[in-house]
């Protein structure tokens, strides 16, 4: 499946989700949405670097571990390509996983670390306190 996008209408700042877990995309993605932000969900790592490339991007929120590229590599190659460098990613991390958390905070360019299981509550107040209303980060 890859990538799908919701909430088209003009002038919403855009979240891009990266995980592999359908349920956890699905949740997240009626959460964001609720809230006024478009998603654009992609299923691995490869696929967000991808979409990140070839549409504007306000903010990615992506699991540490994805299958084909992981959340921490993706993070650095974003980081590394002077058109998407600038956006700010949040990583993901299972709260049994230490050694995935302590990675994802020493990733270079990531902002944020939100630990799963998260409820909608906490994704929303991470989006939030990244990307201010009305004000898109990428141009």
């Amino acid at each position: 499946m890859g990538v799908k996008s919701f909430a088209v209408e003009r002038g919403k700042q855009t979240i891009m989700l990266a995980d592999d877990d359908p349920v956890l995309l699905d949740s997240a993605t009626e959460a964001l949405t609720r809230e006024g932000y478009r998603v654009v969900v992609a299923t691995d790592g490869q696929r967000a670097l991808q979409e990140a490339l070839g549409r504007r991007v306000d903010l990615i929120v992506m699991d540490v571990s994805m299958p084909q590229v992981g959340g921490v590599e993706a993070c650095h190659c974003l980081k590394a390509m002077p058109k998407t460098s600038k956006i700010p990613v949040v990583l993901m991390v299972g709260k049994k996983d230490p050694g995935a958390r302590a990675l994802a905070e020493r990733t270079h360019g990531s902002v944020r670390v939100l630990r799963k299981p998260f409820s909608d509550e906490e994704l929303v107040s991470t989006v939030r306190a990244v990307v201010r209303p009305g004000r898109s980060l990428i141009r």
